[in-house]
């Protein structure tokens, strides 16, 4: 294999060690040779003697060579030296040629996500390559990654090494301490099938009036929050609805192998809260374009909220209230009227702690009641938040927010409201498609914001620790 240019190039090797003792934590002890080839064989001799340098130095290149095929097969010798690192102990030629010939599927690719937070990379084909990727993120204290891996994959090996591998388990499980974890992980029932999440985020892109950055998220179902960032976009804004589009194709490609429910969610700037995003369709270059809302439940969140930290704990407030609160006696949802803005309905919402579900009096057009009621909302720290964009009447539609959280008045009811309120948008489009008839589903906003699930903090595609959001 010939030589990285990071390695050939004498200004770059330097860059390179300069990063690389930075990541192992001090100097090197690092002598330049004046042949190329005798150079590699020190660098790499004093990462091998330092407990992790040799992924340090394959990481390290990465950073200044993202991509290039010398540094995918570097990184695939690096997993595979953790491996012999790791399990030095223990007989594992047979495991490599067993799980070599089973191909990673879906299935298996999901579960690395989830355990890293990260997708697997799309070098990795089978299922020791999973295995020897998982080795080098290997934890103590708990079970490590590769383990339920291999008990993953005990259904899919040949049935003359199932036992072998099951003996394998079962000693690596108590070699590392956490036997009874495994064994009660195997006991218990399988969890629900949860949400799957994409995240679509908007944000001004400096002085330019008409570019937006798009960044974006997404997270199959999973019951802890590690949504997995993908690349940023800059989008003007008569190009968003086509850019969304784009990335729910990729990523239902992406997910072309799973099935369940996925809710789509988009996170809007002050500039486009009002923005019809719920009008918005799919397959854009398709015969027949359709709408998101006919597939998806929809929802909006605020941009401003998510980084205004001093309005978190209210927010958290309220939303962790859904799930204490008994369901006798506790009106949940306030509708303002068109007098009721500002001071006082802030002092209304901060005197009643329980208001979870906010019905504003008329749409939140530029500096009118309802984008001050918004506002109000939004730093009382109220979770649920609903207007429409063409309706006259607010009773109407206080009465129709009421009627979908029915008489659960408590938490689930209100959690709830995404899926009822993707229910009345499709039975707006069966029986009003044109919208002739105003059906009350055609304009219905509701911005829902769990305080939980935040963007912020996920790490991006392909695991590029160049893309982490502060």
């Amino acid at each position: 294999m010939e030589a990285s240019s990071v390695i050939r190039d004498p200004n770059s090797r330097q860059l390179l060690l300069q990063e690389l003792g930075h990541a192992l934590g001090g100097a090197l002890g690092y002598r330049e040779l004046g042949l190329l080839r005798p150079q590699i064989v020190e660098l790499v001799t004093v990462c091998v003697d330092r407990p992790g340098g040799l992924r340090c130095l394959v990481e390290c290149l990465e950073l200044l060579e993202p991509g290039s095929e010398q540094t995918v097969a570097l990184l695939q010798l690096a997993d595979e030296w953790q491996v012999v690192e790791l399990f030095a102990d223990y007989d594992l030629p047979w495991l490599r040629g067993v799980l070599s010939a089973v191909e990673v599927t879906g299935d298996l690719r999901r579960f690395v996500a989830e355990v890293r937070a990260t997708p697997a990379p799309p070098w990795c084909r089978t299922a020791w390559d999973l295995f020897a990727h998982l080795a080098s993120a290997n934890s103590h204290g708990e079970v490590p990654p590769w383990l339920p891996l291999l008990d993953r994959v005990a259904t899919v090996v040949p049935q003359a090494s199932l036992d072998r591998l099951r003996e394998l388990v079962a000693r690596l499980a108590k070699d590392w301490g956490v036997a009874d974890q495994v064994e009660e992980s195997a006991s218990s029932p399988p969890p629900p099938v949860g949400t799957a999440y994409l995240l679509i985020q908007f944000e001004k892109y400096g002085g330019d009036d008409d570019t937006y950055i798009m960044s974006h998220w997404y997270q199959w179902a999973s019951a802890v929050w590690q949504p997995i960032r993908g690349e940023d976009r800059h989008v003007p804004y008569g190009d968003l609805e086509a850019a969304v589009d784009q990335v729910i194709d990729e990523t239902e490609r992406r997910w072309a192998d799973q099935a369940g429910a996925v809710t789509i969610e988009f996170v809007l700037p002050w500039q486009l809260i009002n923005e019809p995003v719920d009008t918005w369709r799919k397959e854009l270059h398709s015969l027949m374009p359709s709408p998101l809302t006919a597939e998806y439940p929809l929802v909006i969140r605020s941009l401003e909220r998510l980084r205004a930290s001093r309005w978190h704990r209210v927010w958290r407030s309220r939303w962790h209230s859904l799930a204490s609160r008994d369901s006798e006696g506790w009106p949940p949802v306030h509708c303002a009227s068109r007098h009721h803005a500002d001071v006082q309905l802030e002092a209304t919402l901060k005197r009643d702690s329980g208001v979870v579900v906010l019905v504003l009096s008329e749409s939140p057009t530029a500096g009118s009641v309802g984008e001050r009621q918004l506002l109000v909302g939004l730093r009382s720290g109220v979770p649920a938040i609903i207007w429409h964009r063409n309706a006259s009447s607010t009773e109407e539609l206080c009465q129709t927010v009421a009627s979908m959280i029915g008489d659960r008045a408590s938490g689930p009811g209100v959690t709830e409201l995404p899926h009822r309120a993707a229910h009345l948008r499709q039975q707006a489009w069966s029986e009003d498609p044109k919208g002739l008839d105003q059906h009350i589903g055609h304009g219905f906003v509701i911005l829902f914001d769990d305080p939980d699930r935040q963007p912020g903090g996920a790490v991006s595609v392909d695991g590029d620790r160049r893309k982490v959001l502060a």
